[in-house]
């Protein structure tokens, strides 16, 4: 089941186009990471999706099971959470209550990490402020989550109880989650699908399991023959190769040794192979 899909998507800014005839599905109940070099438009994607950006052309279409106005059902999570500084925590909190028509709201989230209700947000510190957003997004019950690159901004132990929670939702309720370029090795083992944006398109596009069956690294002198490289790092002695897509049969013809990749190491690879 689909829960997002980007038809002929275009929107540039000023003369600068970031994407045109651009197409893409976001899966129910899969949590899927965007990632690419800077400026290639990533968290525009997401902010399309959320609904602050409007497109230019095409159209994005969302699961009839999220209403008639999707927006209400999708939680955003910017690189800089948007709160209204000025307003104390108690009052953000009985604002959106009253917005998204709820009754109630679980501080047990903020209390975890010393947010008062009598502070003003101004004075929360970034990962606070974070929290606090991510406690108010999870009260209006999402069925899509969008996380703009902001937890590797956060202290380890924020971090922490902010990926604690996620792990929570995923389990319970099934939620779609986009990640946009965070730190891989937090999120690893939460992600199911890797998507890399080149140029205003889709260059690659994997479930992880199977993009790290295609991507490896080969420690060697020469630059291996008759395989794909994607990019390379050299040292004195010896350099490192990453083949991108890799199959069990090159292992025969390398003069060197095979190793697998995390996700960061992958992620670096593509993009390292963007710069050359």
């Amino acid at each position: 089941m689909t829960a997002i899909k980007i038809k002929n998507l275009s929107f540039s800014y000023g003369k600068k186009k970031i994407f045109k005839d651009f197409n893409l599905k976001i899966n129910s109940g899969e949590v899927t990471l965007i990632t690419g070099i800077n400026g290639v438009g990533k968290s525009t994607l997401l902010r399309l999706m959320a609904g602050v950006l409007r497109p230019a052309g095409g159209e994005i279409i969302y699961n009839e099971n999220m209403g008639r106005d999707p927006r209400r059902k999708i939680g955003f999570i910017s690189d800089n959470p948007s709160l209204y500084e000025g307003l104390k925590v108690s009052r953000a909190i009985d604002f959106h209550k009253s917005v998204y028509g709820l009754s109630s709201y679980d501080d047990a989230l903020i209390k975890r990490t010393k947010i008062e209700r009598n502070q003003k947000i101004k004075e929360l510190s970034m990962g606070q402020r974070v929290i606090f957003h991510l406690s108010l997004i999870l009260s209006a019950a999402p069925r899509v989550l969008l996380i703009d690159e902001i937890i590797h901004s956060i202290d380890i132990y924020l971090r922490g109880v902010f990926l604690r929670e996620l792990i929570k939702l995923l389990a319970e309720q099934k939620i779609t989650v986009v990640f946009v370029n965070l730190n891989f090795r937090d999120i690893e083992n939460m992600v199911d699908r890797v998507i890399l944006l080149r140029e205003g398109e889709t260059a690659v596009d994997e479930k992880i399991d199977a993009l790290k069956a295609k991507v490896k690294k080969v420690i060697c002198r020469e630059p291996p023959q008759g395989v794909p490289v994607l990019s390379c790092i050299d040292y004195t002695e010896q350099s490192e190769f990453f083949i991108y897509p890799f199959r069990e049969e090159y292992r025969e013809q390398i003069a060197g040794k095979v190793a697998d990749l995390d996700l960061t190491a992958i992620v670096s690879a593509f993009i390292g192979g963007e710069y050359v």
